[in-house]
Protein backbone atom coordinates (compact mmCIF):
# COMPACT_ATOMS: atom_id res chain seq x y z
CA UNK A 1 0.00 0.00 0.00
CA UNK A 2 1.31 3.45 -0.84
CA UNK A 3 2.04 6.06 2.42
CA UNK A 4 2.63 9.78 1.70
CA UNK A 5 3.88 12.81 3.55
CA UNK A 6 2.61 15.85 2.28
CA UNK A 7 4.89 16.48 -0.17
CA UNK A 8 5.79 12.88 -1.40
CA UNK A 9 4.33 9.90 -2.28
CA UNK A 10 5.97 6.46 -1.42
CA UNK A 11 5.48 3.33 -3.06
CA UNK A 12 6.20 0.13 -2.10
CA UNK A 13 7.40 -2.20 -5.16
CA UNK A 14 7.44 -6.03 -4.94
CA UNK A 15 8.22 -6.93 -8.78
CA UNK A 16 8.82 -5.61 -11.94
CA UNK A 17 5.36 -5.28 -13.15
CA UNK A 18 4.57 -3.55 -10.42
CA UNK A 19 7.34 -1.01 -10.43
CA UNK A 20 6.22 -0.44 -14.37
CA UNK A 21 2.80 -0.20 -12.98
CA UNK A 22 3.98 2.72 -10.54
CA UNK A 23 6.31 4.39 -13.06
CA UNK A 24 3.23 4.69 -15.66
CA UNK A 25 1.78 6.96 -12.66
CA UNK A 26 4.37 9.61 -13.18
CA UNK A 27 3.01 12.19 -14.76
CA UNK A 28 -0.17 12.19 -12.87
CA UNK A 29 2.04 12.92 -9.64
CA UNK A 30 2.36 16.54 -8.39
CA UNK A 31 4.71 14.81 -5.37
CA UNK A 32 7.87 13.92 -5.08
CA UNK A 33 8.35 9.66 -5.72
CA UNK A 34 10.13 7.56 -3.55
CA UNK A 35 9.87 4.13 -4.53
CA UNK A 36 10.97 1.20 -2.05
CA UNK A 37 12.43 -1.49 -4.18
CA UNK A 38 14.24 -2.80 -1.13
CA UNK A 39 13.06 -6.61 -1.83
CA UNK A 40 14.68 -6.50 -5.23
CA UNK A 41 18.01 -8.24 -4.95
CA UNK A 42 19.08 -6.62 -8.27
CA UNK A 43 16.95 -4.11 -10.80
CA UNK A 44 17.07 -5.54 -14.32
CA UNK A 45 18.01 -3.03 -16.99
CA UNK A 46 14.77 -2.32 -18.18
CA UNK A 47 13.95 -0.86 -14.34
CA UNK A 48 16.65 1.34 -14.38
CA UNK A 49 15.68 2.60 -17.96
CA UNK A 50 12.47 3.20 -16.94
CA UNK A 51 13.40 4.95 -13.66
CA UNK A 52 15.50 7.23 -15.61
CA UNK A 53 13.48 7.96 -17.87
CA UNK A 54 10.61 8.84 -15.29
CA UNK A 55 13.43 11.04 -12.70
CA UNK A 56 13.67 12.95 -15.75
CA UNK A 57 10.20 13.64 -16.14
CA UNK A 58 9.74 14.63 -12.67
CA UNK A 59 12.53 16.70 -12.70
CA UNK A 60 11.18 19.06 -15.42
CA UNK A 61 8.29 19.28 -12.76
CA UNK A 62 11.15 20.21 -10.25
CA UNK A 63 10.17 16.80 -8.31
CA UNK A 64 12.51 14.28 -7.46
CA UNK A 65 12.43 10.40 -7.37
CA UNK A 66 14.38 8.26 -4.62
CA UNK A 67 14.91 5.04 -4.54
CA UNK A 68 14.66 2.71 -1.72
CA UNK A 69 17.17 -0.32 -1.97
CA UNK A 70 18.82 -2.77 -0.20
CA UNK A 71 22.54 -1.61 0.46
CA UNK A 72 24.22 -4.11 -1.76
CA UNK A 73 22.13 -3.06 -4.46
CA UNK A 74 23.35 0.88 -4.22
CA UNK A 75 26.61 0.52 -5.88
CA UNK A 76 24.83 -1.14 -9.12
CA UNK A 77 22.69 1.39 -9.87
CA UNK A 78 23.70 4.57 -12.28
CA UNK A 79 24.66 7.44 -10.35
CA UNK A 80 22.15 9.36 -11.81
CA UNK A 81 19.39 7.85 -9.74
CA UNK A 82 19.16 9.33 -6.24
CA UNK A 83 19.33 6.07 -3.80
CA UNK A 84 18.91 5.56 0.09
CA UNK A 85 19.06 2.43 2.38
CA UNK A 86 16.09 3.39 4.33
CA UNK A 87 12.75 5.59 4.08
CA UNK A 88 13.91 8.28 6.42
CA UNK A 89 17.06 8.90 4.30
CA UNK A 90 15.06 8.85 1.16
CA UNK A 91 13.03 12.30 2.78
CA UNK A 92 16.56 13.39 3.25
CA UNK A 93 17.54 12.94 -0.12
CA UNK A 94 14.44 14.46 -1.31
CA UNK A 95 14.92 17.73 1.30
CA UNK A 96 18.22 17.71 -0.15
CA UNK A 97 17.71 17.73 -3.58
CA UNK A 98 14.42 20.76 -3.27
CA UNK A 99 17.75 23.02 -1.34
CA UNK A 100 19.80 22.59 -4.49
CA UNK A 101 17.32 23.28 -6.98
CA UNK A 102 16.15 26.38 -4.44
CA UNK A 103 19.89 27.26 -5.04
CA UNK A 104 20.47 27.29 -8.63
CA UNK A 105 22.39 23.88 -8.55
Amino acid sequence: MEQSRDDCTVFNVYNNTDLSKKLSQVNNLKTHLILEIAHFDQLPQEAISQCLQAKSDLNKRLLSLVLVVNENAIFDLPDTLSVAPTLLEAYDVVDLEVMERDLGF
